[in-house]
């Protein structure tokens, strides 16, 4: 229930106040990746359970709105001491690196050494599958409550990590 939160949270944040402001309707399922939905455990949902879900969610953004916006509006605030470019630090939202060696994928327990020395191993248990690539880029992001999604230059979809080793 607290990913289910904070996912859609998170995507009430990112759409901000549009949808209440012009009468547009919140849908989870437009709202979300498809790994971001099957990690939340929202593929398990009824039809009629996400469609409760997304009436829940449309009452809570407009209640929220005003603190949406503001919200919005101190994240969009460009900061004098904010970094330019992403950096390894853990301090920082995100993390760019380099898987070492080749990659082909994850399949439910896939562990990433990065050129960095860092080691994320997978936390969901989703699946892809990609021809080899040698050395690809990749980008950790911090999401809500500590959790961390890491994408691949080249492939569509995200994958929830977590670090094994700094």
């Amino acid at each position: 229930m607290k990913i289910l939160t904070q996912s859609l949270i998170l995507a009430g944040l990112l759409a901000g106040n549009a949808y209440a402001a012009d009468g547009r309707q919140f849908d989870v399922l437009d709202s979300m990746s498809v790994a971001q939905f099957r990690s939340a455990g929202l593929d398990k949902l009824s039809d009629a359970q996400l469609k409760a879900l997304n009436a829940w969610f449309n009452q809570y953004l407009q209640q929220q709105a005003p603190a949406c916006g503001a919200a919005q509006a101190a994240a969009a605030a460009p900061s004098a001491a904010a970094p330019t470019a992403a950096a390894a630090s853990p301090a920082s939202d995100s993390i760019t690196a380099h898987i070492a060696g080749d990659f082909h994928g994850w399949s439910g327990n896939t562990r990433f050494t990065l050129d960095n020395g860092q080691v994320w191993e997978q936390t969901d248990d989703a699946v892809v599958t990609v021809g080899r690539v040698t050395n690809p880029k990749v980008t950790i992001s911090r999401g809500l409550f500590n959790s961390y999604y890491m994408s691949v230059e080249g492939v569509d979809d995200t994958v929830q990590v977590k670090r094994i080793k700094p």
